[in-house]
């Protein structure tokens, strides 16, 4: 009998980890519990998603050094990312201003739906870049794979608890061993 609770409690343990997760990763609630970002974020709490995305391609162009050949599939790959990076933003807003109370498995279903878009988006923008990658010189190969590595994306700050350029750990960084 003791095993048995055992049993449940981790289950029910794990389950609540799991939705938790899940939940975290879909769209948050204002104070007024309806979806998407909190409203005082989306009144200019935070940067423009398109100043983010051209900040980004930015970012890229310079690391790639883009020539004058290449220019076209560049833009397409850029037109593409702005594109798709405004359609989710677009749809986000949308949710936002429904008012209509929909249950828990309506709203995982509304994420659901959403994850599917993402997808489709990067997709479409995955394919776009791969016409611009497979014009690059092997140099210019070599820092977009820098660029895109894991690695580098973990250097560049103390977002989400990335250490520090100078190896110093940001909030949530684990401490650095000893020994």
């Amino acid at each position: 009998m003791k095993l048995n609770r055992k049993i449940i409690a981790g289950f029910l343990a794990a389950s609540a980890v799991m939705f938790g997760v899940a939940y975290a990763q879909g769209p948050g609630c204002g104070p007024d519990g309806r979806p998407g970002m909190m409203r005082s974020a989306m009144q200019g709490g935070m940067m423009d998603p398109g100043a983010r995305v051209d900040q980004r391609l930015s970012r890229l162009k310079s690391d790639l050094n883009v020539t004058a050949q290449q220019e076209p599939m560049w833009l397409a790959f850029a037109e593409k990312s702005k594109a798709e990076a405004g359609k989710g933003i677009q749809a986000m807003r949308e949710r936002m201003k429904d008012d209509k109370q929909v249950t828990a498995p309506e709203r995982f279903t509304q994420m659901q739906d959403g994850m599917k878009q993402r997808l489709a988006a990067m997709e479409s923008v995955n394919e776009s870049f791969n016409r611009l990658y497979a014009a690059l010189t092997p140099e210019q190969k070599a820092a977009a794979d820098k660029h895109f590595s894991s690695a580098e994306r973990y250097k560049r700050g103390p977002g989400r608890g990335a250490p520090l350029r100078d190896g110093q750990g940001g909030a949530g960084a684990p401490e650095p061993r000893k020994g």
